[in-house]
């Protein structure tokens, strides 16, 4: 009797010991797993960027980045009109892209500014539904102008598009943007409209 209260508590203490390990394993487990995941995606972010390519830019495209931020003020059509309007350049990409997303009156467009053959470059998504390109025609201290590119596809007597930008900049203002544009309808002629912004701190 007295060997059978013997086996039967070393029964309990390894059930019980069997059952703790157990309980253990269900806590420590979840936890070791985190920390596994979270050193593995922080493993494979930092083999990611050690191997990104050094991105070299065109002037023209650090100039541009002069304006990255955060921008509000108001456009005046040739029509007359005047709408409210904010925008926000951001350096994407590893460096090698500036994406301008562009509220006006409520509807929001995006631009996508990148070099080309050591060209800066835009393809515009425009509310009309289509992307013209943009190609850079002329470059000073204090401003960008963009020419239409027919790389696109789109048609001048054919098609309705955005057709001209320039970004008027002074580093010596820096909270001051002026912009310009064009588009061009169907029958070839062409709405004008003008954007004076002040930076958004």
């Amino acid at each position: 009797m007295q060997k059978d209260k013997k086996v039967s508590k070393k029964s309990l203490e390894l059930l019980f010991g069997k059952e703790t390990n157990q309980i253990k394993m269900k806590i420590i487990t979840p936890i070791l797993l985190t920390i596994f995941a979270h050193t593995t995606i922080f493993g494979q972010e930092g083999s990611l960027k050690a191997e990104l390519p050094v991105i070299k830019t065109s002037k023209a495209f650090k100039q541009l980045q002069q304006i990255v931020g955060k921008w509000k003020g108001k456009m005046k059509q040739s029509d007359g009109k005047i709408i409210d309007v904010e925008t926000e350049y951001k350096v994407i990409a590893n460096g090698s892209a500036i994406s301008q997303i562009l509220i006006e009156d409520g509807l929001e467009m995006i631009t996508i500014f990148n070099d080309r053959n050591g060209t800066l470059g835009a393809t515009h998504y425009c509310v009309l539904g289509n992307q013209p390109t943009l190609v850079l025609s002329n470059r000073t201290t204090t401003s960008l102008s963009f020419d239409f590119d027919p790389i696109c596809g789109l048609k001048a007597g054919k098609d309705k598009f955005f057709n001209k930008h320039e970004i008027s900049y002074n580093p010596k203002k820096p909270n001051e943007m002026i912009q310009t544009g064009t588009v061009i309808n169907e029958d070839r002629t062409v709405d004008a409209s003008r954007t004076e912004l002040k930076r958004v701190k």
